[in-house]
């Protein structure tokens, strides 16, 4: 007689949010043994950055930028790097880790997981972790006057969605890499001028003749004026068209992250 016969049920199978979830909740488990040291370069780097060159070298600048100090100018900036680089470094090291050498994937493959549920759960996580970071350096940027719009309540939201955006972007990288050197090509060949030129440091419009053409289509000076446009207020904003950044990040970072997604179910066999 069959299981069914004498009264039982067959095992439910779990819903796809379950299946992500699951995955995400992992990840946070394991992260979270180990916070403060995990935490420690994601918030300290970009707050030295903005201390060195935005209280330290902005003292010596009599210019407004945008009609900011230096430092005020600087902050959304620094919200959006912090972001990039935390969701770039999990979805490029510690996904590679997870896939080459740990077989984490491998393991979760014997589950009813499938290989979307797993990057799906993989992209929720890094998004995560840059709504968290961004939160903790808007917190930290705000005690030291940096930030005066009540809309830097925002912050994690953005955080958010420029983390998805480069997680994604970050996931086709891990998907073609033969190893894990590799990623120096993309950390310093791509992302460190992609923000430097992106808004951070200087206005845009004050790049050569073209280059600024260039800096309106690159996805971070959109990250950069939509986290200018919640911490400053348009007045400081770069362009006229502000207002369409905040939906460009938006339609830039599901595109992106759908595409990465797609890229590591390719790679996982």
């Amino acid at each position: 007689m069959t299981a069914i016969e004498f009264g039982k049920s067959e095992p439910r199978v779990p819903t796809l949010t379950q299946r992500v979830l699951s995955v995400w909740y992992r990840h946070y488990r394991v992260y979270f043994k180990n916070f403060f040291a995990n935490a420690t370069p994601a918030v300290l780097e970009p707050l030295f950055f903005q201390f060195a060159i935005g209280f330290g070298i902005g003292r010596y600048l009599e210019k407004e930028f945008n009609g900011l100090p230096y430092a005020e100018f600087m902050a959304p900036g620094i919200l959006g790097m912090t972001a990039l680089y935390t969701a770039s470094f999990e979805a490029t090291h510690a996904t590679y880790v997870r896939m080459q050498y740990q077989k984490t994937y491998d393991a979760m493959l014997s589950t009813p997981l499938t290989r979307r549920d797993i990057f799906m759960g993989e992209i929720l996580w890094c998004a995560t972790k840059g709504l968290m970071y961004a939160a903790i350096v808007g917190v930290v940027l705000a005690l030291f006057g940096t930030i005066s719009s009540p809309f830097g309540l925002l912050i994690p939201v953005a955080g958010f969605f420029t983390a998805l955006a480069f997680a994604g972007l970050s996931f086709w990288v891990t998907s073609v890499v033969k190893n894990i050197n590799q990623f120096q090509y993309y950390f310093t060949a791509f992302l460190t001028p992609l923000v430097y030129v992106s808004g951070l440091m200087f206005p845009v419009q004050e790049l050569p003749w073209g280059l600024d053409w260039i800096a309106y289509v690159l996805p971070m000076f959109h990250v950069v004026e939509t986290f200018r446009l919640i911490v400053s207020g348009p007045a400081h904003t770069s362009v006229e068209w502000v207002w369409a950044c905040p939906l460009i990040l938006v339609v830039t970072s599901v595109l992106l992250g759908a595409w990465g997604v797609r890229c590591m179910e390719r790679r996982i066999k």
